[in-house]
């Protein structure tokens, strides 16, 4: 598509070309990049993007890492980010740049779950995910395999479950399952158990053009057996957002935030009052922007970014100039 085609009447989502970015990078201090689709696709960088992040952070731009996979640790993003060429710090404190979901979750169920009992969660989630609920206190049961049990519905609701359990927490879990499925239900039935998603992209970006799907379709199976709607801490939910802020002290006006989803990355963006800007590489098309320019449906003209860039590779020329 080209560039006057993806313009909208507002003159969003323009392409970046070298000369706008070294406009747009002087007036920033923050970039915030998603991951998944933007700087790697499973385990292979995007070409150019090592490059890219190495020379703004010679140009003394503040990065941060706005992940909704919750899949990982902060530790193990950070290990990630060094071991394909994105630099970063080491040591105690190395995951500080790195804004995932089983971290947010974790500050989240640690705001939420005061009092007693001690806080106790079902996850249907990685042993990340657990870890870093239990880094703040919140012991965790559920996770790993759980096939069905016995020879029915009636042997499957005989199961015991774990006493004081305060909130079902589903992630990015690849040994979902219908005996998990039936347990988070019966959780949530007990008075005050909370239910939390930690995002809702419904697939997620591999090498090679190819997804899985994602732990979005995990959190609508759960809400409609549940008849429940979950809290959501990922993009486009301002808590993750709000979880940047605190740590990092940003300034709205000062900060870019950089996507390959327009309806998570982006709309993150344009409700928090970040600049935008679209990378190519992933699951959103210029073919959805102009769909969304051209919609009747005020909530979808929102996802629509300032800028695109083919890659962020696009922004070598501007920062080597």
């Amino acid at each position: 598509m080209a560039e006057v085609e993806a313009g909208g009447d507002e003159g969003r989502c323009v392409r970046l070309n070298a000369e706008r970015a070294q406009e747009l990078l002087a007036d920033v201090d923050t970039v915030l990049f998603d991951c998944d689709g933007v700087l790697w696709r499973g385990e292979t960088a995007v070409a150019g993007a090592p490059e890219t992040l190495t020379a703004l952070r010679a140009r003394g731009k503040r990065l941060g890492f706005i992940t909704n996979n919750s899949s990982k640790t902060r530790e193990a993003y950070a290990e990630k980010l060094r071991r394909l060429g994105f630099g970063g710090p080491t040591g105690p404190g190395a995951g500080s740049e790195v804004f995932g979901t089983a971290y947010c979750t974790a500050l989240y169920l640690h705001q939420r779950l005061t009092g007693p009992p001690a806080p106790k969660a079902y996850v249907l989630g990685s042993v990340a995910l657990a870890a870093e609920l239990e880094a703040v206190g919140v012991s965790c049961v559920g996770v790993g395999p759980e096939p069905l049990q016995g020879d029915g519905p009636s042997a499957w609701l005989d199961e015991p479950l774990e006493p004081d359990v305060r909130a079902v927490v589903v992630g990015f879990d690849p040994h979902f399952s219908y005996m998990k499925l039936t347990k988070a239900v019966r959780y949530l039935q007990q008075p005050g158990c909370l239910l939390v998603g930690t995002n809702m992209d419904n697939r997620l970006p591999l090498e090679n053009g190819r997804f899985i799907a994602g732990t979005g379709c995990l959190v609508r199976a759960v809400e409609m057996a549940a008849q429940r709607q979950a809290d959501i801490i990922g993009k486009p939910s301002r808590f993750i957002f709000d979880c940047v802020s605190q740590e990092y002290g940003i300034n709205p006006e000062r900060t870019i935030m950089v996507g390959d989803r327009l309806d998570t990355d982006i709309l993150l963006g344009v409700t928090c009052g970040l600049k935008t800007i679209l990378t190519l590489t992933g699951v959103s098309t210029l073919r959805d922007v102009k769909s969304n320019q051209e919609s009747d449906c005020l909530s979808k003209k929102k996802m629509v970014p300032d800028f695109y860039v083919d890659s962020i590779a696009d922004l070598l020329p501007a920062l080597q100039g």
